[in-house]
C-alpha cells in the first residue's frame, strides 16, 4: 500500500512538472497581452481606404461622444433612413453630439467657449498643443510597451511621451502644465494613461480649466486591427460630469512617423 501511494505521488509530481513546462509563465502571458496595442495606428484622415473602417468611422475623424456614435449607427440600421443622404445623417449626428456636450457644460465653460477666437489659437503662433488636442489629433501615433514605461510617439508636432507604468496615480498637487503629469497602467490588454494637473485650454469644441484630469483608455480589437480610444475629461469647473469622447484607429505597419520640426509640419516652412 505504501509503495502504491509513493508511485501515485511520483506520478502527480511528474504531471505537475509537465503542465508547468507547457504553460507559459504569468509574466510572459502578461507581456504578450500588453503587446496587443503596440504598433503604428492611423485614423481615416491618413488611411481612408483601410478595409477595417465602417461607414460611421468616416463621420467622426477626430472624436465623438459615444452617444453620437450610437445615434449614427441606429440611423444607418433603420430602413426608414434609406432615402436620406449620408450628409443629412451626419449633420443630425453632429447636432446630437453638440447637444450632449452643451448639456454637460457649466455656465462658466459656455462663456469661455463663446469668447474663443480661432485667430488667437496657439497653433497659429506655432505653440505646442495641449494634451487633449495632441491625443485627438488625426495624424498617426506609434505605441511601444516596455517593462517600466509606455512610449507614445505622436506624429502631430512630433511629440514623444514616455509614461511610467505604475499602479500609483500622480498626486494632484503639482502646478498645471501643458501635458500634465502622467502615469500608465494596464487592465488586461487595455492601456490606461492618467494625466493630472493638465493646464486649461479652449477650442471651438472643448474648454477646460487648470488642474483638469485626463484619462486615455486604449484597447485593441480581438483581431488586432483596430485601436479604440476612450478619452475622459474630468473637470468639474467645466463639465457637470466627465466628458467622454471616442476615437478609432487602424493598424498601419507601413506608415511612418515623420521626424519634421513642428512649425515646418504646420506651415510647410522651416
Amino acid at each position: 500500500m505504501a509503495e502504491h501511494r509513493n508511485q501515485r505521488r511520483i506520478f502527480l509530481a511528474a504531471v505537475t512538472v509537465a503542465v508547468s513546462l507547457c504553460s507559459p509563465p504569468a509574466d510572459l502571458l502578461r507581456a504578450q497581452e500588453r503587446r496587443a496595442i503596440q504598433g503604428i495606428w492611423s485614423t481615416t484622415f491618413t488611411a481612408p481606404d483601410h478595409p477595417e473602417w465602417k461607414i460611421e468611422d468616416h463621420f467622426c475623424q477626430i472624436a465623438c461622444p459615444p452617444i453620437a456614435g450610437q445615434h449614427l449607427r441606429s440611423l444607418l440600421a433603420n430602413p426608414a433612413n434609406d432615402t436620406r443622404s449620408l450628409q443629412e445623417l451626419a449633420q443630425e449626428t453632429t447636432r446630437v453630439a453638440n447637444q450632449y456636450v452643451a448639456q454637460l457644460m457649466t455656465d462658466a465653460a459656455r462663456e469661455r467657449r463663446a469668447r474663443y477666437d480661432p485667430a488667437a489659437d496657439p497653433a497659429i503662433r506655432c505653440e505646442p498643443p495641449g494634451l487633449i488636442t495632441l491625443v485627438l489629433a488625426p495624424l498617426p501615433i506609434a505605441i511601444e510597451v516596455h517593462d517600466d514605461k509606455v512610449i507614445i510617439h505622436h506624429d502631430h508636432w512630433n511629440t514623444v511621451r514616455a509614461i511610467r507604468i505604475t499602479d500609483q496615480s500622480t498626486p494632484s498637487v503639482a502646478a498645471s502644465t501643458r501635458l500634465g503629469s502622467s502615469t500608465a497602467r494596464f487592465e488586461g490588454s487595455t492601456l490606461i494613461v492618467e494625466s493630472r494637473n493638465v493646464a486649461g485650454f479652449t477650442s471651438a469644441a472643448v474648454t477646460t480649466t487648470d488642474g483638469t484630469r485626463i484619462v486615455e483608455r486604449y484597447a485593441a480589437s480581438s483581431n488586432g486591427a483596430r485601436l479604440n480610444l476612450e478619452l475622459i475629461i474630468d473637470d468639474p469647473a467645466s463639465y457637470r460630469e466627465p466628458l467622454v469622447l471616442a476615437q478609432s484607429r487602424v493598424r498601419t505597419p507601413d506608415e511612418k512617423i515623420l521626424d519634421i520640426p513642428p512649425c515646418e509640419a504646420i506651415s510647410g516652412k522651416p
